[in-house]
């Protein structure tokens, strides 16, 4: 997570310190609008180009394959098309592998913090998604459902 550090301590230990302990950038107040957005811009610029960087080329798990270079799904061995946000959750879902996912973090993550809909819309998609990579789309063994709280990812089928 980017830090921007914005303060009216200016002495020049200050900024040092700030900085040491891990802020990407050290403004003093009284600070120009326009600079402050240009910095806020170049440090989100970084941090997402350090983010596709580090990204793994492929995701596994329960018989599924993601291609993230390829943006190609493999289940059981058969590519299947999905829809982007499917791709986007499934991708969350199999980097966090045994772990419950909520309901408001798969909103905010899958839909890239943008998401203006209703939460059922979330129960849609993953209903879709469990129809092209489960065997029993009824008696899902891969995407499950833990109620009050949102989804895990189990491998084990």
């Amino acid at each position: 997570m980017p830090i921007l550090i914005l303060t009216a301590k200016d002495s020049e230990v200050d900024k040092i310190v700030g900085l040491e302990l891990g802020a990407d950038d050290y403004m003093t107040k009284p600070f120009n609008m326009r600079e402050l957005l240009a910095r806020v811009k170049t440090i989100l610029r970084r941090s997402t180009t350090t983010k596709i960087d580090k990204e793994p080329s492929s995701l596994e798990g329960g018989g599924i394959r993601v291609n993230v270079d390829r943006h190609q799904v493999e289940v059981r061995g058969e590519v299947v098309e999905i829809a982007l946000i499917e791709y986007r959750l499934l991708k969350l879902f199999l980097k966090n592998q045994g772990k419950v996912l909520a309901r408001e973090y798969l909103l905010r993550a899958g839909w890239e913090g943008e998401f203006y809909g209703q939460t059922k819309t979330l129960d849609v998609h993953i209903s879709r998604l469990r129809e092209k990579i489960e065997e029993d789309p009824s008696n899902p063994k891969l995407i499950v459902t833990v109620r009050g709280i949102g989804y895990r990812f189990e491998p084990q089928t």
